[in-house]
């Protein structure tokens, strides 16, 4: 230890993670990492820690090139993105505010804020423990690179350095990666990840011994959650909730003759007015204590959301779980896990899954057993 254990003994545990990406799974995995830390006596912080398009001034520049330009193919027009840069620019904020709220009244964010890695390097904040969080942290296409903050190279020589459920989030490490991460996680001395693929293709460069645990966000159970949600913006009547990050017309059909089958109306999470559809009520930019809230009183959910699927089987909803295109193994991860992988939707033809009984006490069952792996892999990685 380094040192810097706090008063009650209780070691401290720096986390860096995605704990700023303009998403709820994000804001919610790392709230779920720092209780299941608290819940083993260590201290955890979180290294408000910023990739250059999560910085707060460059978010307008990231919605108008990615995935609001994806949304709205009008941006592809001469003129109209530079154009679209004020509306975006309210758009970004209305997003951000329910998010930034959350984390500053829930998460233990460091004092210090770091735009860049040589920030962190320069000043690293204090702990006995670094710990790389989870969602796709290893994951160079979303992060635009080996980004060195996420592979813990800050960390003060002869810290110690562990991974809890990091995820890679694609079923190929590129060439030009794998000696940077091999030199990097050597200097671990516990790593866990979220898939069994990322496992295997850490034990391809040489990182054996990873241990596949289960994403955060389950290790909280349906009545801790419950003490988090807020119902008061939850409809009054049975729905279908609808989580789709991907821009989809064929997803958008479904929802609509889904709708149709089951005689029920149709709710929206949407992160912005540009999201709307016919025929569907649009909750737009729920608190995220609102966002539990709707998972967690919904009749029905339809998602392509890893974390969707994942507060779905967590919290006992039936649903229907759709591929987002890319990324997908993560969610299909989790389905083969707890044997339900005929609520992945290979048909948008198929409306009798609908009809097919979840046995969500089995689903509870083996969570049950991986939250035990992965409080055990933690008790190991913090004390050993």
């Amino acid at each position: 230890m380094n040192g810097v254990t706090n008063d009650s003994g209780r070691p401290t545990v720096a986390v860096v993670t995605l704990h700023n990406s303009p998403n709820y799974g994000s804001c919610l995995q790392t709230y779920a990492t720092q209780m299941v830390l608290s819940s083993l006596n260590a201290t955890p912080s979180i290294v408000d820690y910023y990739r250059h398009d999560a910085i707060p001034s460059n978010e307008t520049e990231r919605a108008l090139n990615g995935q609001l330009a994806a949304k709205m193919p009008l941006f592809k027009v001469p003129g109209i993105k530079a154009l679209a840069r004020i509306p975006v620019s309210r758009i970004v904020a209305r997003r951000a505010k329910p998010l930034n709220e959350f984390r500053h009244s829930k998460l233990a964010l460091t004092a210090e804020k770091y735009y860049s890695a040589e920030a962190l390097n320069q000043n690293p904040p204090e702990a006995d423990i670094y710990c790389t969080g989870s969602d796709q942290v290893w994951n160079s296409i979303w992060n635009k690179g080996f980004d060195p903050a996420f592979y813990l190279t800050f960390a003060p020589k002869g810290s110690k350095r562990i991974a809890y459920a990091a995820s890679i989030g694609k079923p190929f490490l590129e060439e030009w990666e794998k000696r940077p991460m091999r030199e990097a996680l050597s200097k671990y001395s516990h790593i866990s990840v979220r898939e069994e693929q990322a496992a295997e293709l850490l034990d391809s460069i040489g990182i054996h011994n990873a241990v596949p645990v289960i994403d955060p966000t389950l290790m909280l159970k349906r009545d801790e959650w419950s003490h988090l949600a807020d119902r008061s913006a939850t409809p009054n009547r049975p729905y279908i909730l609808v989580y789709q990050l991907n821009r989809n017309k064929e997803f958008d059909q479904y929802a609509r003759r889904l709708s149709a089958k089951l005689q029920l109306p149709l709710y929206r999470i949407a992160y912005g007015v540009h999201e709307r559809r016919a025929g569907e009520h649009t909750v737009v930019c729920p608190s995220v204590e609102g966002f539990v809230g709707l998972f967690m009183n919904a009749e029905y959910v339809i998602t392509d959301s890893f974390h969707g699927t994942a507060f779905s089987m967590n919290l006992g909803r039936p649903f229907v779980s759709i591929s987002p295109g890319r990324f997908s193994g993560r969610i299909m991860n989790l389905l083969e896990m707890t044997g339900e992988t005929s609520r992945y939707l290979d048909d948008y033809g198929n409306l009798s899954i609908a009809e097919q009984p979840i046995d969500f006490t089995r689903i509870q069952n083996v969570f049950d057993i991986k939250r035990e792996e992965a409080r055990a892999f933690l008790r190991s990685a913090i004390s050993e």
